[in-house]
């Protein structure tokens, strides 16, 4: 009879070690801002593969010390929804951490604006282009801001071992000279809008929620626009 006590006890201690595993699932939590370049061709979104934190951004949590990292570029779109696979490693948090960040994309919710947005160079409309991802916006005359909003999953070496849920927000640094118009126009005749700054702020916690795409952009695009015209305020 020993044999079989010392059989069970051995399975009650995989069984324990087991759900000892599965509660304490690495999770990522933390904030991460970034920035880096990138240019606009058709539905291509090509971006610089590396970038480095943004200035004055503030990196929290599991992303406390970055410095930088790597980027893949976007081709084949313009793609909004579920991806049909998700882009492993889409972004690498790298430089600066312990260890390596991996963001996965799964989705990229449409953009926020209205069509009747896109033929407008009033300022104040939200434009965004039929299936496009972006929310255009026309900030003053001959200045425009884009936003894009990215979904997915952060976590450290696989994600078998645990993720969290994260939320990204893309928008220029910088204004873009012309009008949402023209901008449009340029992409769907072939033409490019390159050397384009950007900064992306991503957020992580180990939650089921994910925030809602138009309130989110929404607010990135006012406080970017405040930002951007007290810039341009000074220049002037």
């Amino acid at each position: 009879m020993k044999p079989r006590r010392l059989s069970l006890f051995a399975l009650s201690v995989v069984v324990l070690l087991t759900a000892d595993i599965s509660v304490h699932a690495t999770t990522i939590t933390g904030q991460a801002n970034i920035a880096g370049s990138a240019t606009v061709q058709g539905g291509d979104i090509i971006f610089a593969p590396t970038f480095a934190n943004a200035a004055g951004g503030i990196q929290t949590g599991d992303f406390a010390g970055l410095t930088g990292g790597t980027i893949q570029s976007l081709t084949g779109g313009p793609i909004t929804g579920t991806l049909p696979i998700p882009i492993a490693g889409f972004v690498n948090f790298t430089t600066g951490l312990a260890a390596p960040i991996i963001f996965d994309l799964t989705s990229i919710p449409a953009g926020v604006g209205t069509a009747a947005g896109c033929s407008s160079s009033a300022s104040g409309l939200p434009c965004t282009p039929a299936g496009s991802p972006f929310t255009l916006f026309q900030l003053t005359g001959n200045t425009v801001l884009a936003v894009i909003q990215f979904n997915g999953i952060s976590y450290i070496g696989s994600s078998s071992s645990g993720s969290s849920p994260t939320t990204a927000i893309f928008s220029t640094q910088t204004a873009i000279n012309g009008t949402v118009p023209d901008l449009i126009n340029r992409i769907a005749s072939g033409g490019a809008i390159s050397g384009v700054l950007y900064s992306g702020s991503f957020a992580a916690t180990p939650s089921t929620t994910t925030p809602e795409p138009v309130p989110l952009l929404l607010t990135t695009l006012g406080l970017l626009g405040c930002v951007l015209l007290a810039r341009l305020g000074l220049q002037l």
